[in-house]
């Protein structure tokens, strides 16, 4: 079965495109196709029925919504890096976002989409997860929300059950004394995806780490938080010795995998520079967001 075999459905709201969902057998949510198309064109997968998003509204725009950011499940990459709530509150957000692939991708590909193909060396993932943010399952019967940090169960695996659909993402609007940083390396190649990538956060209290987290991508199945290296901070008067430890740990933390891309050794090396490298910005984008603060009250 080809691309041209299967029948596309465009609904206009999400209650028709759940009980499409649910009548329907052997099903795809199609939602900026990236991905999807081109496993379709090559015979990588088949199906019989294409369910495209693209026409539903209430699945689009960013905005704020009480203590949070909601970001719509089709909005682009494009839009994230562009927006000005974004790079307001989340300017990792951004430049990860800013940093995807193509421009042509990035115009195409959907926040939703990056998240639920969960592939481990994905953007987006890991600078959410250091935000905080969770994700917003409906199906016909129920709505849930899920954490990020517990959506991801493998490679291409996650917690959306097949009559899940993802409509939003939810982010805590940060204080103004926390910092987050997205860092990565890739291949030269232009749409090549991350070596490794990593994305930290920090909020100072009483010039100490209140809170943190590392949280390493492409270096494992599934983006994940690094459980010690991030405690280790807790409650340190933050300096280059410390991020150094730190930054040594999230390396005996991570378990990349030998490819194209680099061999174990070399991701591990890169994780240990880029953990150094985003503690750094997080710790300087806190204290700028403290002197702000303080400039206003």
């Amino acid at each position: 079965m080809s691309l041209l075999n299967s029948k596309l459905h465009e609904p206009h709201s999400l209650a028709d495109a759940l009980k499409l969902l649910r009548e329907l057998e052997d099903t795809r949510i199609l939602a900026g196709g990236t991905d999807l198309l081109v496993e379709l064109k090559e015979g990588l997968t088949e199906v019989k029925h294409l369910i495209s998003l693209q026409k539903i509204k209430e699945l689009k725009g960013t905005a704020k919504q009480d203590a949070y950011i909601r970001i719509g499940a089709l909005v682009t990459p494009s839009e994230l890096a562009a927006h000005a709530l974004i790079q307001g509150y989340l300017p990792a957000l951004s430049e990860a976002s800013g940093s995807m692939a193509s421009l042509q991708i990035r115009s195409m590909a959907t926040i939703g989409g990056n998240i639920v193909s969960a592939v481990p060396s994905a953007d987006l993932p890991p600078s959410l997860i250091a935000a905080d943010a969770s994700v917003t399952l409906v199906c016909s019967e129920d709505t849930r929300e899920v954490a990020l940090l517990e959506f991801f169960r493998g490679p291409r695996l996650s917690v959306c059950r097949g009559e899940e659909i993802l409509t939003e993402i939810l982010i805590p609007i940060p204080k103004d004394n926390t910092g987050i940083s997205y860092q990565k390396v890739m291949m030269r190649k232009a749409n090549a995806l991350a070596v490794a990538s990593v994305a930290a956060k920090i909020t100072l209290n009483n010039g100490k780490i209140e809170n943190s987290a590392i949280v390493l991508g492409a270096v494992a199945p599934t983006p994940f938080l690094a459980l010690e290296a991030s405690s280790c901070l807790q409650g340190k008067v933050p300096s280059d010795s410390l991020f150094q430890k730190a930054a040594f740990i999230a390396k005996d933390e991570s378990s990349p995998i030998t490819d194209i891309r680099g061999s174990i050794w070399y991701r591990k090396q890169i994780v240990e520079v880029l953990t150094k490298r985003a503690l750094r910005e997080a710790l300087s984008r806190a204290q700028e967001g403290m002197e702000k603060n303080a400039e206003m009250s």
